[in-house]
């Protein structure tokens, strides 16, 4: 009999406190083997968890369609978004737009119609109606945005803001290596600080998703559910990958700037080290960043960096990779928690493949909502279906001083 998600949890835990009882052993030997066939079974564990989770949440939201079809499923992992003011008229507009275009919009009592307009008026002055394309609603878009972070990796650490309008903003930076007060003698004047301030400019690039099609059938029918999920899934899907190779590489130029051009130099390797590293490595780029951005400090990579670092053993020989004690806490790299990230090099000359430091001095400006247009020419017709693209309005910037909080680690060249 198929063991249920709580009794895989605790035999994941199991494990994972004899790995660490022998690796806390005092007497500097332990079983190699045994924490390396520990740790390659809770990775197999961790992958039935996490697809039993994925069964039930389906399950639970078809139960709940089941039992009253007029009530959609929370989205967002079962949490309610809270709306703006406005959001119910913006609700009934989009939804008539996904599903029957400006003429079903025009059908819509004048009141929705005009509440519509107001807070188009107070959002941004791109991409509303009047040029083909509607704001969504802050649930649909919240959702997108919030579902974008799976497919990447920045935003998901990032220091994520929201603004009304598109206007470049002038974002102040400091060093907070160089920051400190002073010794005051009795009844003496405290000084002018000396810390010096700067600014990045923060832009608003257009990233676009291209276009999705939809079926006829999951827009006409109110009784079909489904098309939301579809949108939601595929628009995220694309907007996802396409920001965050900018938040990750991007050059600045129509696009943001990355996390990895922000980062300071932190530590190369030696010669010969051209695709590969060792754990002095990762201890010679921890020990670049300043302790003061270490506390909040975390790992960042490709994916085929974490299997070498799963494989790395310190100088007692002990594993640097360690799973969570329990599988909600995550997993760590020399006492770190690490975001992968497909957009990172691999290792190989010259490349940059890997960050360290405190991820949330990594600035993503997002503005206002996601704009949705809709096509229905003949290309789309004539196979049933209905075209849709999103555009999203953001930017991405490092906003620390001197490039001091997130440190990277080049590979020797060729």
């Amino acid at each position: 009999m198929p063991k249920t998600i709580k009794q895989l949890r605790e035999q994941r835990d199991a494990l994972a406190k004899e790995a660490r009882n022998i690796l806390d052993k005092n007497t500097g030997e332990y079983d190699a083997d045994r924490v390396d066939e520990i740790y390659a079974e809770i990775d197999k564990i961790d992958g039935k968890i996490k697809r039993e989770q994925q069964q039930l949440d389906l399950e639970a939201r078809l139960q709940s369609e089941a039992d009253d079809p007029d009530t959609p499923a929370p989205q967002n992992g079962g949490r309610q978004r809270q709306e703006r003011p406005g959001d119910e008229a913006r609700s009934l507009v989009f939804d008539a737009y996904v599903r029957g275009g400006e003429a079903a919009v025009n059908r819509l009592p004048e009141n929705v119609l005009t509440e519509y307009s107001r807070q188009v008026r107070n959002a941004q002055s791109t991409g509303v109606d009047s040029e083909g394309g509607y704001l969504v609603p802050t649930t649909f878009s919240g959702v997108l945005l919030e579902a974008m972070a799976d497919y990447g990796g920045v935003r998901s650490v990032a220091d994520v803001q929201s603004t009304s309008t598109g206007e470049s903003i002038q974002w102040p930076t400091t060093d907070e290596t160089a920051e400190e007060g002073e010794w005051l003698a009795e009844n003496a004047s405290a000084t002018d600080g000396d810390v010096s301030f700067g600014t990045v400019l923060i832009g608003a690039h257009l990233a676009s998703s291209r276009v999705v099609t939809i079926p006829f059938a999951l827009l006409q029918d109110a009784a079909v559910g489904g098309w939301d999920q579809m949108m939601a899934r595929l628009l995220s899907a694309r907007l996802g990958r396409t920001t965050n190779k900018g938040y990750t590489v991007g050059d600045g130029n129509g696009k943001p700037t990355g996390i990895v051009p922000g980062a300071g130099l932190g530590h190369t390797t030696a010669a010969g080290l051209v695709d590969s590293f060792t754990w002095d490595d990762i201890t010679d780029l921890e020990h670049s960043v300043d302790p003061v951005y270490r506390r909040d400090a975390s790992w960042m990579f490709h994916d085929t960096v974490l299997k070498s670092a799963k494989k790395l053993k310190d100088l007692d020989g002990r594993p640097i990779w360690v799973p969570g004690v329990t599988s909600e806490a995550p997993a760590e790299i020399n006492g770190y928690g690490y975001t992968v990230n497909q957009d990172m090099a691999e290792p190989a000359a010259g490349a940059d493949s890997m960050l360290f430091g405190d991820m949330s001095k990594y600035l993503v400006r997002d503005v206002m909502d996601i704009t949705l247009f809709r096509f229905t020419d003949s290309a789309y017709t004539k196979k049933g279906q209905v075209g849709f693209l999103a555009m999203l309005r953001t930017d991405g910037k490092t906003i620390a001083a001197n490039n001091a909080a997130i440190k990277k680690m080049r590979h020797a060249a060729a």
